[in-house]
């Protein structure tokens, strides 16, 4: 008859035994993901999927008939850290056949209170949605910027989202940036390859109609617009964050990743860790951002509650109907809350602060 204390260890064993069972299973379904896309071949192409079988063959054989590692976990494992080794050695690059949305590595030199923004992108489109590429300098004065502007393409329902700055300079124009995927000729969007190194981190600034138009008018995802009710001393600090973000990647390629270098989460890693607000799921999970700020205080509202807030800062049908950049960027502001009377100059923040 067991005793209470065995009864304890045999809970203990079957805990432990089932921990270990998790993350080999766990180490093992990565693997086969970094074969997969970020294996010699295209990624998800055939090869890489040869590949990824031949390992998890290889690894079941392992584990049943090799000695030398007692345990079929610690087995597992052992073939894991192999092709962990060698995905270890994957580095980022600006060097290669980019997309012609992003071929051009932004970057912006400062001279005083003057800023360069090199490689700016001002893509015009056809009416049957054609990209005509266009890539320019802009100059613009930080004493200039005023406020700032959030766009929230919500191509994902209330689970995934894209958010766009638009940094106002008054009389100077706006300037948009997206933090993107960089992705190569043949790649696609893929949030699991965007947990692997399938692409780089790419911080474009661009010409908001440019950036607006492909979404509602291209691909008729919906979006909003929302002012920043912030000063414009923390749009300038935003700005300068962005600025730096995007010139140390110039010279330090990075990799984009669903968790931690996202098209939100960046903004927040970008940020000195005293200065930034409590983490939020819907940081990550960012279908809800524009809930998030709002309740924190970070939007002109109009005290407006937020259904009816969001319901006013829909703007494809505008959008739609003003397929022209001249002027665009008023047609999608125009009669909306925070747009038409100057800024709130209250203390909260960007969603980087």
């Amino acid at each position: 008859m067991s005793t209470p204390r065995d009864r304890i260890a045999t809970i203990c064993r079957k805990s432990a035994q089932g921990m270990m069972a998790l993350v080999t299973l766990l180490a093992a379904a990565w693997t086969v993901g970094a074969l997969v896309f970020d294996g010699p071949g295209a990624p998800c192409g055939a090869l890489n999927w040869v590949l990824a079988a031949l390992w998890a063959a290889g690894t079941v054989v392992a584990a049943l008939k090799l000695r030398v590692i007692p345990g079929i976990a610690l087995r597992i494992l052992a073939c894991c850290f192999v092709v962990w080794l060698g995905w270890l050695t994957i580095r980022p690059s600006n060097d290669r056949e980019w997309k012609p949305e992003f071929e051009m590595t932004g970057y912006v030199t400062m001279d005083g209170n003057q800023l360069t923004f090199h490689h700016v992108r001002n893509f015009d489109y056809t009416e049957s949605g054609d990209a005509l590429p266009h890539w320019e300098t802009r100059k613009h004065h930080l004493d200039q910027l005023i406020g700032a502007d959030i766009i929230i393409d919500a191509f994902g329902g209330d689970l995934m989202a894209h958010p766009i700055i638009s940094f106002d300079f008054g009389e100077e124009g706006r300037l948009a940036l997206s933090i993107e995927t960089r992705r190569e000729v043949g790649e696609s969007y893929s949030a699991i390859g965007g947990l692997y190194k399938m692409f780089e981190l790419q911080y474009i600034f661009g010409d908001e109609a440019d950036f607006v138009r492909v979404r509602t008018n291209v691909r008729d995802e919906p979006c909003y617009i929302y002012r920043f009710n912030a000063p414009a001393e923390r749009a300038r600090e935003l700005l300068l964050d962005c600025i730096n973000a995007q010139n140390h990647l110039k010279e330090h390629p990075q990799w984009y990743n669903a968790i931690t270098a996202n098209c939100t989460t960046s903004y927040r890693a970008q940020t000195p860790a005293e200065q930034r607000a409590s983490f939020d799921l819907r940081i990550l999970i960012n279908g809800k951002l524009d809930q998030m700020l709002y309740e924190r205080g970070a939007l002109v509202t109009g005290d407006l509650p937020f259904a009816a807030l969001r319901e006013q800062a829909f703007i494809n049908k505008d959008a739609q109907a003003h397929p022209r950049a001249d002027g665009f960027s008023d047609a999608i502001r125009r009669g909306r809350v925070g747009f038409t009377k100057p800024p709130l100059d209250a203390p909260a923040a960007p969603p980087s602060r």
